[in-house]
């Protein structure tokens, strides 16, 4: 019997080709990529790594969204040692390759033991799909919902059928729960800041400089995933899982 998630497929099948997702690919972009692909696969040391994730950052610095570009930046980052990096590299590319299982077990060797507890907002719970489909799926599929239920809704006054407006009726209902889910992920992924911590150690404070005293029992360590609260000079607010907040230095965290 299929499963929910080959059903989720069928009918993006279905409706995106519709929504309309194509792309060109830009040549120099296509070369560019390439290239940082021959560097990366030609390294042997930490310098040619990270030449590697800056030629993928071009790319993503010219306004391409793509989740193998990230992905790509992830690998490289941490073959050069840079795991903060490329746990935000990972987590970025995630919201566009959510099925890719490369992608989840190299983000998991990055993370490295993690508390058990499961964490999500219950929202998540509720939306137990969230993470089967990408954020421009989403968005494409609500779109296309949207789309087919108000053809429904005209058909059905046009030529009075009961079963059309049923079908409408329905329409409307995956429609508003397609807008909800395309909305929580604008909510987590555009409307707020999530950071990773990049030092190899850094003291949370109580204010925005070193005389304050330190916000927490221990310092932050590399791979540290935060949520940026504030800014205040050179200095971020974070807030780290179990709602805890303390300042670090601006340098000591890449936001995304």
């Amino acid at each position: 019997m299929p499963t929910r998630r080959c059903w989720i497929a069928v009918l993006l099948g279905i409706l995106l080709p519709w929504a309309g997702c194509a792309q060109r690919v830009d040549p120099e972009v296509l070369e560019t990529f390439q290239e940082a692909q021959k560097t990366f696969d030609t390294a042997t040391k930490p310098e040619d790594f990270l030449k590697a994730a800056a030629m993928y950052q071009s790319i993503l610095d010219r306004g391409v969204t793509s989740g193998v570009v990230l992905y790509n930046q992830g690998n490289a980052l941490m073959q050069a040692g840079q795991r903060g990096r490329a746990i935000a590299a990972y987590r970025q590319a995630q919201r566009y390759r959510p099925r890719d299982p490369y992608l989840e077990a190299n983000l998991r060797y990055a993370l490295g033991p993690q508390d058990p507890q499961d964490r999500r907002p219950l929202v998540e719970h509720l939306l137990f799909w969230q993470d089967w489909l990408s954020y421009p799926e989403k968005l494409h599929l609500a779109a296309a919902v949207v789309a087919i239920t108000f053809l429904l809704g005209v058909a059905a006054i046009a030529v009075r059928k009961r079963a059309l407006a049923r079908a409408g009726l329905a329409g409307l209902v995956v429609g508003l729960v397609a807008i909800l889910s395309a909305g929580y992920d604008w909510y987590r992924y555009e409307y707020t800041v999530h950071g990773v911590v990049v030092q190899r150690e850094v003291v949370a404070r109580k204010g925005n400089g070193t005389s304050y005293e330190p916000a927490l029992t221990a310092p932050l360590t590399e791979g540290t995933e935060v949520k940026l609260i504030a800014r205040r000079g050179d200095w971020v607010l974070v807030r780290i899982a179990g709602g805890q907040e303390g300042w670090l230095p601006e340098e000591a965290v890449v936001v995304f």
